[in-house]
């Protein structure tokens, strides 16, 4: 019997997938920070919203009804998210759906194209280009700034001379499906502007992190949590991922990737030490300190973004004995199959195209 594929497995690790599997996804992730003005970014380009409200309900009717309901698949839901914080508060933010047809991404090098959203990578740096309609909470829930533009032009160039690597970053007992991380460029110079319409643009200057996710399916059902995030030294740069299951009997999953000038290296064995007593003013838990053996330690989280289902919080961390911040996320995926905070979220994603 024929079978589908469900993705294209690629020796160039970065560039695209073809994810063609019901519930899948592939994102292309960056984050930096100018520590000068004490500005964020994170831009994301998603093949897939792995997180869109919509997207996981027809996933799961499809998963009731499979000869009469139409999988989802990732075309469907092709996004693009772009976010600024300054001084611990979001200053600006859009989240674009697109039509499949404006989604294209290469296999033969790392090129993606979402709408007017472009990442390009050339031979000194990536380019970033991202354009969208900005978005404010209101007492009536997210509301679209319509004739407004949120835009930027950023390059990612690598302080690392590293092959991109991968390694499973959930377990299929865990999460349901296969889950694939790419460490594309852990630690990169990150410069260029970000403009809003009718304000002068902002020049943003300082580090930042790249890295590249795809899978077969959802990343929630299994979970309760997961706390994710990243430290940048000057030389060095070291990501985790904590995952804990909603079956209480699975253990937790750990991940600590190392990236240096020798390359990259797998850290996980010395196990983590976590805080939960944290929370938001929603009731999400979040770590107050957190320790992974004696290579990474966390403390005075400095939250940034609270929404009913993630955090972005910015620690102080001592990675191998260094000073430094981390920038980290907190995520509680089974809520967004709550309907009131699904038809919320909606809200605030353009539809464009």
């Amino acid at each position: 019997m024929a079978t589908i594929s469900l993705f294209q497995p690629n020796a160039i690790l970065d560039a695209g997938h073809q994810v063609r599997a019901p519930g899948g996804y592939e994102w292309w992730y960056f984050d930096a920070e100018d520590r000068a003005s004490d500005t964020q970014i994170v831009a994301i380009y998603l093949h897939g919203f792995v997180f869109h409200p919509r997207y996981l309900r027809e996933y799961f009717a499809y998963l009731r009804r499979p000869t009469r309901t139409r999988p989802p698949v990732p075309d469907d839901f092709a996004c693009a998210y772009f976010c600024v914080y300054r001084a611990g508060r979001i200053l600006h933010q859009f989240m674009a759906q697109y039509p499949a047809e404006q989604f294209a991404a290469r296999m033969d090098r790392p090129e993606v194209k979402i709408g007017p959203n472009r990442m390009e990578s050339r031979s000194t740096a990536i380019d970033l280009t991202l354009s969208g309609t900005p978005w404010k909470l209101t007492g009536m829930g997210p509301k679209l700034l319509k004739g407004q533009t949120l835009s930027a032009e950023l390059a990612f160039a690598p302080r690392l001379t590293l092959e991109p690597s991968e390694r499973r970053f959930f377990s299929k007992e865990l999460a349901g499906a296969d889950h694939h991380w790419v460490v594309a460029n852990p630690l990169c110079e990150v410069r260029g502007s970000i403009a809003l319409t009718g304000q002068n643009p902002i020049r943003f200057e300082g580090r930042g992190y790249h890295d590249h996710n795809y899978g077969t399916g959802p990343i929630g059902p299994g979970l309760k949590h997961w706390f994710w995030g990243r430290a940048l030294l000057d030389d060095a740069a070291i990501t985790f991922h904590l995952a804990r299951a909603r079956d209480a009997r699975l253990p937790d999953e750990v991940h600590l990737i190392e990236a240096n000038a020798s390359g990259v290296t797998d850290r996980s064995a010395v196990g983590a030490q976590v805080d939960w007593s944290g929370h938001s003013k929603l009731w999400l838990r979040y770590p107050l300190r957190a320790n992974f053996g004696e290579v990474l330690r966390l403390c005075n989280p400095r939250l940034i973004d609270s929404s009913p289902f993630y955090l972005r919080l910015i620690y102080d961390a001592e990675f191998c004995g260094k000073k430094t911040t981390a920038f980290t996320e907190v995520a509680y995926p089974h809520r967004l199959r709550w309907p009131v905070l699904g038809r919320m979220i909606e809200m605030s994603i353009q539809s464009a195209g």
